[in-house]
């Protein structure tokens, strides 16, 4: 115990010399009888001084804010967490499991957890314990589970994570029952109107040899294919790829199922829903190029790696022109080495100004020609040669988000040929790569994004990207890191030059037992975000093949921008138009989702308690039956690593808090108060 003060020490000095001052004139100046000393012994006058001495001291220290500081010990039982499982596939009778474990309290700290729901992901329950009682004395978990999981990783690296013992107690049947459905169902994300578009199914069976069934799709309540079904073995599966057709643009949802055969031991599982967003068409490139040029190919594969996209290559600005309109050929236009003589460059003047445009600048441009377009950059040549460049992030830029790790890797690709020269760029042009000349950086733009008027426009000043694209893949096995570079390109600059004031957010599509939140932004007449405005979303349901209802709710605002919980929804397909109004004038934004009729726990009933013992034993624990959680109490018992934990740690408390100080000062003023009374009437 140590007594700490914020003042210097000779501080304590002052404080002796008030109680010395004040006992001194109140024992041996004071006269007459109203001081009351005339009649005190000697003796007690200096034992009463004392008393005042010692009183005015400890007040006057008392009043500089003294603390104590004392270390103190906190014993720390260990703690066992269990953790129940309470999926769907958990029957209700097995759900007050933990009524069984109370009397480990007596010997325990015992927190109890819960988790599952309409998933189970006994990985993220375990992951989530570690983060909790990290530097706990976490002695044990206990997990009450039939083993089955649906989502997440592999539950024994996360038990072996906790790097404590893991006690399974096995809950649920182990006994298979007569049961099909519908295992999984994949299908991309986009198709395009008009087009068909493959749809894989996979169907298990258990127990149902010999049996007939129907797999049907069906789509607005009308039935688009019907494929019978026969379940040639006890462990059936069956895989087959379907060719639907995209008839109608928006979020389309395709209900897949297979109907019941008799003594199912559930029929929840016969059917899934999912929702494809079918497009009016793909948004098209044309590339131009002076002549042919790997760099051509590179392209096209790295922006048709997005299946939004479809790529045209022609040979001339001629064969573009002739095609048809250019707004109708291209939604982007990619101009490789061009203009290189007066005739693309007259072409190129001749482009409706509408057309977004990327430049690739290399030793076939004529510069001069080039400058004369007048698109935001100018490039003075100071001969026929060429740079060897590599490229340099910009950290300042802005325009769009670049994985980090990707420009790193972009910095170490080969160089391009870049045109000799001084170059100039106006003053709305972001440099995304810098060129780097010899490995030193320079402020030579080297891919950069502008705009001509009011179109955008983008420039990659140097020949050789097939050489990016090649050199990509030999660093990670992939062609992710160009694809992603060029994809992003041609995102902005195509992307129209208007903004929306109101944005709204939502998934695509939801599960039946999930929350569907949507969140909104609105921005102001100076393009800042703002919630001020009241918002109201108007949501049209169709659920379940009835007609549609609309339910108007009011978003809630939220940081800066605005949120809305819808809570869980019944399946079927959902519109929502959200509408505020600002300044007189009134915003809109709309859009849809799909809530999916589909319970993930119905998928397999049987539980694993393979995996349960998996666990335990990886982990140092042990797996119980669920009549056998009275054993639990006795193996812990019978290990020596759980014992309690004693923490030390300081401890700072103001002397003037502590009861004894107070019960000091009553006491001496008291005793000099009784002395002074007995002499004064003695």
């Amino acid at each position: 115990m140590r007594l700490l003060f914020d003042y210097p020490w000779y501080f304590i000095l002052f404080c002796l010399a008030a109680g010395a001052v004040y006992s001194y004139a109140l024992y041996r100046r004071g006269k007459g009888k109203a001081s009351g000393n005339e009649t005190l012994p000697p003796w007690a006058k200096r034992g009463l001084a004392a008393l005042r001495f010692v009183t005015v001291t400890l007040l006057a220290l008392l009043l500089l804010g003294p603390v104590v500081r004392r270390n103190v010990n906190r014993h720390e039982k260990p703690v066992i967490v269990v953790t129940q499982d309470v999926s769907g596939s958990i029957a209700p009778t097995e759900k007050n499991s933990l009524e069984g474990l109370r009397y480990l309290e007596k010997e325990y700290e015992v927190v109890y957890d819960s988790f599952g729901g309409g998933s189970t992901d006994i990985a993220a329950a375990l992951s989530d314990i570690g983060d909790r009682f990290a530097g706990r004395n976490l002695g044990a978990v206990v997990l009450l589970s039939d083993g089955i999981y649906n989502q997440g990783q592999d539950p024994v690296e996360a038990a072996t994570a906790l790097a404590v013992p893991v006690y399974t107690i096995g809950l649920g049947d182990t006994s298979e029952h007569r049961d099909a459905w519908i295992a999984e169902v994949r299908a991309g994300r986009v198709a395009y109107a008009g087009s068909r578009f493959p749809m894989e199914v996979t169907i298990r069976a258990r127990k149902m040899k010999w049996e007939h069934s129907v797999l049907k799709v069906t789509h607005g309540g009308k039935e688009l294919l019907n494929k019978p079904i026969h379940y040639s073995d006890n462990a059936f599966i069956w895989t087959e790829t379907l060719l639907l057709d995209a008839e109608k643009p928006g979020l389309q949802s395709y209900t897949v199922s297979v109907s019941p055969c008799s003594d199912e031991a559930t029929v929840s599982n016969n059917s899934r829903t999912v929702a494809v967003e079918v497009l009016d068409g793909r948004r098209k490139v044309a590339i131009v190029a002076a002549a042919p040029h790997p760099d051509i190919s590179a392209l096209k594969q790295g922006i048709e790696s997005n299946p939004n996209y479809e790529v045209e290559v022609f040979r001339t600005m001629a064969d573009l022109n002739g095609s048809k309109k250019v707004t109708d050929a291209c939604d982007v236009l990619i101009l490789h080495n061009l203009p290189c003589d007066a005739e693309t460059q007259k072409a190129m003047q001749a482009l409706p100004p509408q057309v977004p445009r990327i430049y690739i600048l290399g030793n076939v441009t004529d510069l001069s020609r080039f400058n004369a377009l007048h698109c935001g950059m100018e490039i003075t040549a100071k001969s026929r040669h060429s740079d060897e460049v590599t490229a340099s992030k910009n950290d300042a830029f802005s325009l769009f988000a670049l994985d980090d790790a990707t420009a790193g890797r972009m910095e170490s690709l080969p160089p391009l040929s870049a045109p000799f020269g001084n170059y100039r760029t106006a003053a709305g042009v972001q440099s995304l790569f810098y060129a780097k000349l010899n490995g030193s950086p320079t402020d030579r733009p080297l891919i950069a994004f502008g705009r001509q008027g009011e179109t955008r426009c983008s420039f990659v000043v140097g020949e050789g990207l097939w050489r990016w694209r090649l050199h990509s893949y030999l660093m990670t096995g992939s062609h992710d890191d160009f694809d992603q570079l060029v994809e992003k390109m041609v995102v902005y600059t195509g992307a129209q030059g208007r903004r929306d004031r109101l944005n709204v957010d939502a998934e695509r599509i939801y599960r039946e037992d999930e929350r569907v939140t949507l969140h909104a932004e609105f921005y102001d007449d100076n393009w800042e975000l703002t919630n001020k405005p009241d918002m109201v979303c108007e949501l049209s349901a169709t659920s379940n093949g009835n007609p549609a209802q609309t339910t108007k709710y009011d978003f809630h605002p939220s940081g800066q921008g605005y949120s809305l919980d819808l809570g869980s929804l019944l399946p079927g397909e959902y519109r929502y138009r959200a509408v505020t109004s600002f300044a007189g004038k009134q915003y809109s934004a709309m859009g849809a989702f799909v809530v999916e009729d589909f319970d993930m726990e119905q998928l397999s009933l049987v539980a694993d308690h393979t995996l349960l013992n998996t666990i335990a034993q990886s982990t140092g624990g042990e797996m119980l039956d669920k009549g056998e959680t009275g054993k639990l109490g006795e193996i812990l018992k019978q290990r020596g690593d759980l014992k309690n934990v004693i923490y030390t740690h300081p401890e700072h408390t103001p002397l003037v808090s502590l009861p004894l100080i107070l019960v000091l000062l009553v006491l001496l003023l008291a005793v000099e108060w009784a002395g002074r009374k007995y002499y004064s009437e003695s």
